[in-house]
């Protein structure tokens, strides 16, 4: 069902927080967000998410370098298991979870054509051992979010390309018909009586 969703879905945001909420259900598990990965700053925007505070989703930063759980996870370039967070020495735990109460979690990273777009992040209240059917449906969500996110990057490229040549053919017919105005002002002032049409062609 969600599949079908991410195929025909018209807004990125809603399709992401969608998948959030099926995530949850799925795993059984309250808080799932989707981490958005900006390069530019080497963080993470709080992109879509159930069951946070507000003000956590579309707003809360978090890092991504290796110090973060999906700046590691992105570094590992695989699934990446906490089943105790209090006991995590590979990467720092952000305060945003110690206030939510977080015990484990898991990030999956949503893949994209030349870099990843982020990680799915499913963040349990109580100890959770993930296992690898846990981690296959995690995938499966991810793969479909990527393949719908590419989509919508193409069109975006598609109708950026199309609005580009309006604007270029828009600027073309202005140029001309400022060129054909200049024409027919110089013709004006060229007109005199009695001259012969190639006495005009070359007074033109």
């Amino acid at each position: 069902d969600f599949g079908l969703t991410a195929f025909r879905a018209q807004n990125l945001d809603v399709l992401l927080q969608e998948a959030t909420v099926a995530v949850s259900h799925a795993l059984n598990v309250e808080l799932v967000k989707i981490l958005e990965r900006l390069p530019e700053r080497d963080e993470t925007l709080v992109r879509a998410g159930v069951n946070w505070r507000p003000g956590v989703v579309g707003q809360a930063i978090l890092g991504a370098d290796s110090k973060s759980p999906a700046g590691f996870a992105l570094s590992q370039d695989e699934p990446v298991i906490s089943c105790d967070v209090a006991t995590e020495t590979r990467f720092e735990i952000p305060a945003l979870l110690v206030e939510h109460g977080v015990k484990s979690m898991v990030n999956v990273i949503i893949a994209g054509d030349h870099e990843p777009f982020g990680v799915l992040e499913v963040d349990a209240r109580e100890h959770r051992d993930f296992d690898a059917d846990d981690i296959a449906i995690l995938r499966n969500y991810a793969n479909l979010l990527a393949a719908a996110i590419e989509r919508f990057r193409s069109h975006e490229a598609l109708a950026n390309v199309a609005r580009e040549r309006q604007e270029l053919v828009q600027e073309l017919q202005h140029r001309v018909k400022n060129i054909l105005a200049l024409v027919q002002a110089i013709a004006a002032q060229t007109v005199a009586e009695n001259r012969t049409p190639k006495e005009f062609r070359e007074a033109l």
